[in-house]
């Protein structure tokens, strides 16, 4: 299945991507990672540090699934307020969840330290603002609770978020351990350093999904791969049957913007907004602007062009709307597929009726900090360990 559609950017700043053979022997290994993805590759990357020998296979090639179609914002927040998570779950496994998300953030920040080929990861501030008055007491109510609660926030009145930002909004959140980064640099910038560790990988190895045996799963083709412990970091590529009734498709349209030359505003914060569906944008390391939102609930992407710029184009007039002074030149417009959940949480734990299969399947818009938290659950499980935030996220929860 097509996993976006459009004109994409990200593969434009890499020249020479790392390739892979197909799988064209049986083999074995300790861990299978089954998806080539940022988020099997921060995976491979956690367990191959403690000395597990890791297999990382892929049906296309490594970096290009829905990973080229991420925006690359990282944030500890989720789309969805900490003060509704407490409603929904409890206030116990609420702050549970946010402070798994905020420590997902500081470990990306120190992976990004540790790797040597660039990624153009950036700490960044963001903003969160209220799209309108109605907003205003959520908003708040979130901050006193954030507050509370220790996260790293901080409340601006609209002549404060004026002053410092230049935006004209009743009001928002500064939050910080945020991040901005390339995902295609970050994805070969790890796979170099996966290899190192001795990751195994290969490209247009397409696995049998739907037979698999205790210990082993074959190839289209044919050769058996045996494993200790299976993890599927597929993505959106394939709803599975244990969460099929709690995802919700959607697809969300963004564009990358012709340089801007210098900074379109104060500090290159990331911005997003408290309506839904949402607009949010940042800026990149040449000066572009990357914005996204429209966001609609299909199982697939837009195929038509036309259709896909215009509705980059519309994104563009909210960022100009949001800054007036700006004229934003579209270089790169597309969409992509992404799924949410009906909790707002992601799927990360071993499957209900086989224990040695596992999910790390970072759905809703934070996939990115989901999935290095996933990475550290699935290590942990792995290695007989306790881990405080395994049963928040587990399939059968």
């Amino acid at each position: 299945m097509n996993l976006y559609e459009g004109q994409m950017y990200w593969d434009q700043t890499v020249v020479d991507p790392l390739r892979f053979e197909k799988l064209g022997t049986g083999t074995e290994t300790q861990v299978l990672i089954i998806g080539g993805g940022i988020t099997g590759n921060l995976c491979a990357h956690v367990l191959a540090k403690t000395g597990l020998k890791v297999l990382v296979a892929e049906k296309g090639h490594v970096g290009r699934g829905s990973s080229l179609a991420n925006t690359g914002l990282l944030q500890y927040r989720s789309d969805k307020m900490l003060i509704d998570f407490m409603d929904d779950i409890g206030p116990g496994p609420a702050y549970l969840f946010y402070r798994m998300c905020l420590e997902a953030m500081d470990q990306l920040t120190d992976l990004n330290r540790g790797l040597t080929a660039p990624t153009d990861y950036s700490l960044r501030d963001t903003i969160y603002f209220a799209s309108s008055m109605e907003d205003t007491d959520p908003l708040r109510r979130e901050y006193r609770c954030l507050k509370r609660y220790g996260f790293p926030v901080e409340l601006l009145e609209r002549e404060e978020l004026k002053q410092r930002y230049r935006i004209d909004k009743p009001a928002a959140l500064r939050t910080w351990h945020d991040a901005e980064v390339n995902p295609y640099r970050m994805i070969q910038a790890l796979v170099r350093r996966n290899l190192e560790l001795g990751v195994r990988y290969y490209e247009n190895t397409e696995l049998d999904l739907d037979n698999i045996q205790s210990n082993t799963i074959l190839t289209r083709d044919g050769h058996p791969v045996g494993f200790d412990y299976l993890i599927l970091t597929t993505g959106y590529t394939r709803l599975y049957e244990t969460i099929k009734d709690r995802v919700i498709p959607r697809r969300t349209y963004a564009f990358c913007s012709e340089p801007v030359g210098g900074a379109p505003w104060p500090d290159n914060v990331m911005i997003w907004e408290t309506s839904r569906p949402y607009l949010y944008l940042r800026t990149t390391a040449d000066s572009r602007i990357i914005a996204g939102g429209l966001d609609e609930d299909r199982p697939d992407p837009e195929t038509n062009p036309d259709q896909i710029r215009a509705k980059a184009r519309l994104i563009a007039d909210q960022v100009e709307d949001l800054f007036p002074y700006l004229k934003v030149k579209l270089a790169y417009a597309w969409n992509g597929l992404f799924c949410g959940s009906t909790d707002g949480l992601p799927f990360i734990g071993p499957d209900p009726n086989q224990s040695n299969i596992l999910y790390l399947l970072g759905y809703e818009g934070n996939g990115m900090c989901y999935s290095m938290a996933g990475a550290a659950i699935l290590t942990d499980y792995i290695q007989g360990r306790p881990n405080p935030y395994q049963s928040i996220v587990r399939l059968d929860r």
